[in-house]
């Protein structure tokens, strides 16, 4: 507060000290002296309102009179369109309740331009009526001009509170509240607004003109009085269940400990500005009164516009978005991404908004100039920064978004064409590259949106790479071997592999290592710089390599009939003849091995089904071979014990126990030898 006219100035080389105490010293004053002004008017306030005598009344009367068939039709026609109009109402309510949100946005502003024309048709009634009907033709007196004008700022500002509360049509509600919330709410504002307006607007302008300016200004004082008693008693009778509609939450979250605090004692600066406007009424005039209105009314507004937007924002982070069902076949992972960010968004947007509806506050009330921070080059620079860095972070979003949506399409075997296993490897490479692209080049835009010189960062991200390069020569070689295995579409996931001597499933992979799952399930992850050869087993087609062993005795020409004949039924089969490719070939005699003749057939089937094959080969073999009769031999081994220089074979004990032996040995397992000793054996055994 600047000091009093009165007051010297401060010399420049006065101490600090002492501006100080001047500052203080015309401060205080400033207050003594508006406390004695208010002590005087309220202490005049009896005798001003006394000025009201007899013969004034007659006036007062005479002056409402006039207006009372002008209000008459006014009120007739605004109350006729409204019957006929309330049907309309209630099926919009009908139709927002299962609409979108731009149809709801679409029905409440349809709403509330049909409550303007209503208002403006009971205008133009009355205006017309007192031109045409009462008083003379064509002229009209100024009390039914003031009526007027007070009846349409009056029922304009009512149809703002309607379109906000909507008492009457729950699904038409900007504002989270109970029907009964509603209802209680509408009434008391509508009858503050019609206390302030008819009075402030009528009344009081009516008396100052027929009576004298002292007894507007009394009435004025008591219009005001009235209101703000009106508005006290209903803050301090509904504060518990204002603080518990503060409290509440969509998904029942409990608030913040300095929300729950605010929230419980919300009507202590209410209490306090209503306490500030009857200050205003009993010492100021009555445009200062007008003055402080529009202004509240306008901070009030702002409060209103930013709170159901931040209610809106909530429901929504709450509700999350719901894509329809036919986008979530096709995009299985698309709503969860949505979700993951868009609340967190959202969320923020909530804090802008609230920060705004606080600096047009305050710049409302005249503590600081919203506009003119903003305007300022500081103000232009950061509003700036911080618009560029939205849109480059939401087209980065949006651009990631696109393209991970496009790669989960294309992955998607129940829509379009069945991806590769070289198209699932090679779009899920380029989804991690990509991302990792958009998220470097997104950060570097808003970094350097932000005023901050990206060229240094650029530089030493080069030379970190280098050491890096130099430091990590193994990791690197890892990469470019990655990359040219990739390019030459040597492994994909889905594949059997062999890299060294591990062979499995290849379950992921990377530019840097492929990771295998072995038949016993043990998880292997090799680095491609210790890749030399990779032997795939699944590429464009398979075969199943079959050595079948036969006895020496069988015929191999027969053994070639049964194994054609066992091929046959697997053809018969539905469960195998997809899985082959092509008829059986026959190699031959491919080894003539100890035990058996072994004979070789190979099947040429589809990529990875060759185990299966062979299997249900080997088993249709046994089959046939033992509807044959051909012998699929075990191991023989036949006993030779040599000759001497003189071409005698050596003799062969056989010693046979006899079951009567003696009474110990009885029971025994009676059990016979073959024997092969050298000569001395038998002396040693006798």
């Amino acid at each position: 507060m600047s000091a009093d006219s009165g007051a010297s100035p401060i010399a420049p080389d006065v101490s600090i000290g002492s501006r100080i105490a001047t500052i203080t010293r015309s401060f205080a004053e400033t207050a003594v002296s508006s406390a004695v002004i208010f002590a005087q008017q309220l202490a005049a306030a009896p005798s001003t309102f006394a000025n009201l005598n007899v013969a004034e009344g007659e006036l007062l009367f005479k002056t409402l009179r006039d207006l009372a068939l002008v209000i008459v039709v006014t009120y007739g026609a605004f109350a006729g369109s409204r019957l006929v109009t309330r049907r309309v109402d209630r099926s919009f309510g009908r139709r927002a309740a299962a609409a979108g949100f731009f149809e709801k946005v679409f029905l409440i502003v349809a709403s509330a331009a049909i409550d303007i024309a209503i208002v403006m048709l009971a205008w133009a009634a009355g205006y017309v009526a007192a031109l045409t009907v009462f008083g003379e033709l064509g002229r009209m007196d100024l009390q039914q001009t003031l009526y007027l004008n007070a009846f349409i700022i009056v029922q304009l500002a009512k149809v703002t509170m309607r379109t906000v509360l909507s008492p009457a049509t729950a699904e038409l509600r900007l504002v989270r509240v109970s029907d009964e919330a509603a209802r209680r709410t509408s009434r008391l504002l509508s009858l503050i607004i019609s206390i302030l307006g008819y009075g402030q607007l009528v009344l009081q302008p009516i008396l100052a003109e027929a009576i004298s300016l002292a007894s507007g200004q009394a009435v004025s004082a008591l219009i005001a009085l009235a209101a703000l008693i009106i508005a006290i008693a209903a803050t301090l009778s509904n504060r518990q269940a204002v603080s518990g509609w503060l409290l509440e939450t969509p998904d029942q979250t409990p608030r913040h400990a300095r929300v729950r605090f605010l929230a419980r004692r919300w009507y202590w600066p209410v209490l306090a500005y209503l306490a500030f406007l009857f200050f205003v009424v009993l010492i100021g005039p009555a445009e200062r009164l007008f003055t402080v209105l529009v202004a509240s009314a306008q901070a009030f507004g702002a409060i209103i516009i930013g709170f159901v937007i931040a209610d809106w924002l909530s429901r929504a982070v709450t509700r999350g978005v719901t894509l329809p069902e036919n986008v979530n076949q096709r995009l299985p992972l698309l709503e969860r991404r949505v979700n993951g960010l868009v609340p967190r968004f959202l969320t923020s947007l909530r804090l802008a908004i609230l920060a705004l509806v606080v600096g047009a506050v305050l710049t409302i009330i005249g503590v600081f100039d919203l506009a003119a921070v903003f305007q300022s080059r500081l103000g232009l620079a950061f509003t700036g920064a911080v618009a560029s860095v939205f849109f480059i972070l939401a087209a980065a979003y949006v651009l990631w978004l696109a393209l991970t949506s496009w790669v989960d399409y294309r992955l998607n075997p129940a829509f379009g064409a069945i991806a590769t296993s070289r198209e699932t490897t090679l779009l899920s490479l380029l989804r991690n590259a990509a991302t990792i692209a958009i998220v470097v080049i997104a950060l570097m835009f808003s970094l350097s949106q932000m005023g901050l010189d990206i060229a240094p960062l650029l530089a030493s991200a080069g030379v970190l790479g280098l050491a890096i390069g130099f430091g990590a020569q193994k990791l690197v070689q890892d990469v470019i071997n990655g990359v040219f295995i990739q390019l030459e579409n040597a492994i994909n996931v889905g594949d059997v592999i062999t890299v060294g001597s591990t062979t499995g499933t290849v379950e992921r992979l990377t530019i840097r290592s492929v990771s295998l799952r072995d038949v016993r399930g043990a998880y292997h992850i090799i680095s491609f710089s210790s890749v030399e050869m990779v032997t795939n087993l699944m590429r464009d087609y398979s075969y199943h390599v079959g050595d079948i062993g036969i006895a020496y005795r069988e015929d191999v020409e027969d053994a070639r009939m049964a194994l054609f004949e066992a091929f046959e039924q697997m053809r018969s089969d539905p469960a195998t003849n997809g899985l082959m490719i092509g008829d059986m070939e026959w190699f031959g005699v491919q080894e003539l091995a100890d035990s058996a003749v072994i004979v070789r057939v190979r099947i040429k089937t589809q990529p990875g089904k060759q185990w299966g094959v062979g299997r249900a080969f080997n088993g249709a073999v046994k089959r046939v071979f033992d509807a044959h009769g051909i012998e699929i031999p075990f191991p023989h081994q036949t006993v030779y014990f040599g000759v001497d220089k003189n071409g005698e074979a050596p003799p062969a004990f056989i010693s046979v126990r006899n079951e009567t032996s003696s009474a110990e040995d009885r029971g025994a397992t009676s059990s016979s030898s073959i024997s092969s000793m050298p000569s001395d054996a038998e002396d040693l055994e006798n």
